[in-house]
C-alpha cells in the first residue's frame, strides 16, 4: 500500500451536526506510507528541497446524489515520495438530505506530465499526419515537431505553435496500493429548520 487517503466532514462553525442545505466543511488527508521504492519508476519524479516529489490527481464524486460539492471538487498536488509525508485538501459540501449519509467517494489518480517517459509510449495510431499547417522548412526539428498532432489533444484546436505536444494524462493505481479508510462511514444529517412537512389524507 502506497497511500492512506482519510476524509472528514464537519459541521458549520458553531452547530453540533450538519443540515440539509447547510455548507459543511470536508477535510481529504493524503498519507504515503512508503519511501521511493521500485513500484514509483512509472511515475514523472521531481526533486525539490533534498527529496523527490510526484504529482497526484484527487477528485471527490458523489453517485449517489446524497451531497453537493461546492467549488472545485478536483485538482493536482505535488506529493513528497517519503513516508508519512500528508497533503491535506479543504472544500465545502452541502447536503442535500436528512439522514445517515455516506460519505463521498475521493479517488486518486497518477498524474503523469506528457515529457514523462512512460507517457511518451505511444500506440501506433494515435498519432496522425496534419497536413494543414504551415511549417518552416529550414528547421527540421520544428517540421517533426509540428507535422503531427495528437488525435484526442484539446491543443489542437487551438494555436499552432502548441500543435504536437503530447497532453498530460492520469493513470489508476493498482488494487491495493490506495487504502481509502472512510469507505463505508456514514454521518448525521439532521433537517434544516426552513423544511416543512406536507400532510396528504386519501378518502
Amino acid at each position: 500500500t502506497l497511500y492512506h487517503v482519510k476524509t472528514e466532514i464537519f459541521p458549520p462553525l458553531g452547530a453540533e451536526y450538519c443540515k440539509t442545505g447547510s455548507l459543511c466543511s470536508l477535510e481529504v488527508s493524503i498519507t504515503r506510507l512508503v519511501d521511493l521504492s521500485e513500484v514509483d519508476r512509472d511515475e514523472a519524479l521531481t526533486e525539490s528541497d533534498g527529496y523527490c516529489t510526484t504529482k497526484l490527481m484527487y477528485e471527490v464524486v458523489d453517485n449517489s446524489s446524497n451531497w453537493a460539492v461546492c467549488g472545485k471538487s478536483s485538482g493536482v498536488i505535488s506529493m513528497p515520495v517519503a513516508a508519512r509525508a500528508t497533503h491535506k485538501v479543504h472544500m465545502e459540501v452541502m447536503p442535500l438530505f436528512a439522514g445517515y449519509l455516506p460519505f463521498p467517494d475521493v479517488r486518486l489518480f497518477k498524474y503523469l506530465p506528457h515529457h514523462s517517459a512512460h507517457s511518451m509510449q505511444l500506440d501506433a495510431d494515435s498519432w496522425i499526419e496534419n497536413d494543414n499547417l504551415s511549417v518552416d522548412k529550414n528547421v527540421d526539428d520544428q517540421a517533426d515537431s509540428s507535422s503531427i498532432r495528437s488525435r484526442g489533444s484539446l491543443h489542437s484546436a487551438a494555436s499552432g505553435e502548441h500543435k504536437g505536444l503530447p497532453m498530460p494524462r492520469l493513470q489508476s493505481f493498482s488494487s491495493g496500493q490506495v487504502f481509502n479508510c472512510s469507505t463505508g462511514m456514514q454521518i448525521l444529517v439532521i433537517p434544516s429548520k426552513d423544511d416543512h412537512v406536507l400532510e396528504v389524507n386519501i378518502t
